[in-house]
């Protein structure tokens, strides 16, 4: 069985491990499975980082990678780095993409972010995301404000996905 999984990165490091250890946790749970994630999040603060997210990811999932593959030789995970996208919807925008320009066939595919985030990027994802139905995996962190952040980023799903339209056009 092949899996893409999409993990959403954040610009903040407490939420961004939880969705990391959400999906390390999840994969787990899966013995003989080839996985290949989709790291999607590029520098969002370019004063501030010197790697994206998703090489930040990568770092972290690496450490766990021996601990799930070397037990069954047919477990094999690859990673695949979006290292342009600073939203969600360039996320999306970017896994679209991938989706549409590889060859490889894959039977499930799932969405990892957190789940007080979760509305704002399934309206999102279906929106871009055409003719595919993820299965969503949802890391329980948030900070004090984060649901109140996420009640004003969703008026702007719309104009969000235009923006990255015009933007990716550019990449």
């Amino acid at each position: 069985m092949n899996i893409l999984l999409i993990l959403l990165g954040s610009n903040i490091s407490y939420l961004l491990h939880d969705r990391i250890n959400t999906a390390i946790h999840f994969v787990g749970k899966y013995n003989e499975t080839n996985v290949d994630w989709f790291l999607s999040g590029g520098v969002k603060n370019p004063n501030e980082d010197t790697i994206s997210e998703a090489e930040r990811m990568s770092q972290a999932i690496s450490k766990f990678e021996s601990t799930y593959t070397n037990n069954l030789q047919s477990n094999t995970w690859s990673y695949i780095y979006d290292i342009e996208s600073t939203n969600t919807a360039e996320n999306f925008i970017m896994a679209n993409k991938f989706i549409s320009d590889t060859d490889k066939v894959y039977n499930e595919f799932y969405v990892v972010t957190s789940e007080f985030h979760h509305n704002r990027a399934k309206k999102i994802s279906e929106k871009i995301l055409k003719n595919i139905e993820p299965k969503w995996i949802l890391g329980n962190a948030e900070l004090h404000d984060s649901r109140y952040w996420e009640g004003i980023h969703i008026q702007n799903v719309n104009s969000d996905i235009e923006k990255a339209l015009k933007k990716a056009k550019n990449i």
